[in-house]
């Protein structure tokens, strides 16, 4: 029993560095080599793969780059996955973002899905980065309103209406669906007031895991599928695979994985000692 006991105090009085250690290894090492740990499938993903994955070729897609650099470890995922499957679906992609740093990363973005943006040879047939639109909440209702007016010029500076695809592609009437990626405000609350509610457009989106909860009340309702953080595009590259795509979470998602069973055995430990101390009467 004494031996218990010297063990539990030794437990409580462990250096800090040897759990931040620990720590280091369980992010590092399923980094180094994953280990493949299972994804449980979120309804909320099953929903928004089955809405993109029901579009016909050709549909008109509202692609909204609502995020900061800030959120690109768990968003930019989610963009690459939802834009390799839309041109998997042969649908017409048009990206604008109301965040002055949204119109750089729909340009990497549509770099790394396409191999190429402005020179790519379906520029402007299949898709287009119109870039960043000023204005906040009333900038979307603008676009929404008249895309042409408002958007008269893509990210490089090619007249919209020079391009083929845009021809058609007045206003919200026009598209088939809004996919909003969005970590704050301006981002989906302000679409759904904007762009779903007057104009009938279906939504689905994805967000930051902090903003999981706020979102969530609007689904199925409102917002037919959502992903949540580095979770949900984790499970939507799942889902991507019967379509060849090689997604790049799987090493993230088993590191994390790892931490939080790690974290949950020193809460555990802990309070095993903490209690231990606590029934033998020490103070």
């Amino acid at each position: 029993m004494a031996e218990k006991r010297g063990m539990l105090e030794r437990v409580e009085r462990v250096d800090p560095r040897i759990l931040f250690i620990l720590l280091f290894l369980a992010v590092a090492l399923p980094l180094i080599r994953p280990i493949g740990l299972p994804i449980a499938m979120s309804p909320m993903t099953s929903a928004f793969f089955k809405e993109v994955d029901g579009l016909k070729p050709g549909s008109v897609v509202w692609v909204s780059f609502d995020y900061s650099p800030a959120a690109l470890p768990e968003q930019y995922p989610q963009s690459l996955a939802v834009l390799s499957h839309l041109a998997t679906k042969g649908a017409k992609i048009v990206a604008v973002s109301f965040w002055p740093d949204g119109a750089p990363i729909i340009d990497r973005a549509l770099m790394d899905v396409f191999g190429a943006t402005k020179d790519h040879p379906k520029y402007g047939a299949d898709f287009v980065n119109l870039g960043y639109v000023p204005g906040l909440e009333p900038g979307m209702a603008s676009f929404a309103k008249d895309v042409h007016a408002t958007a008269p010029k893509d990210y490089y500076g090619n007249p919209i209406g020079a391009l083929p695809m845009m021809k058609d592609v007045k206003s919200a009437k026009d598209f088939t669906m809004l996919i909003a990626l969005s970590s704050g405000t301006p981002g989906y609350l302000e679409l759904l007031r904007q762009v779903q509610a007057p104009y009938g457009v279906p939504i689905v989106a994805g967000v930051t895991a902090v903003v999981g909860p706020g979102i969530r009340p609007f689904y199925p309702g409102q917002i037919f599928g959502i992903l949540e953080g580095l979770a949900g595009a984790a499970e939507y590259e799942v889902l991507l695979i019967r379509y060849g795509y090689r997604g790049t979470l799987a090493a993230p998602m088993d590191a994390q994985s790892v931490t939080h069973v790690l974290i949950i055995v020193f809460i555990l430990i802990g309070n095993i000692a903490f209690l231990s101390r606590k029934y033998r009467g020490v103070r």
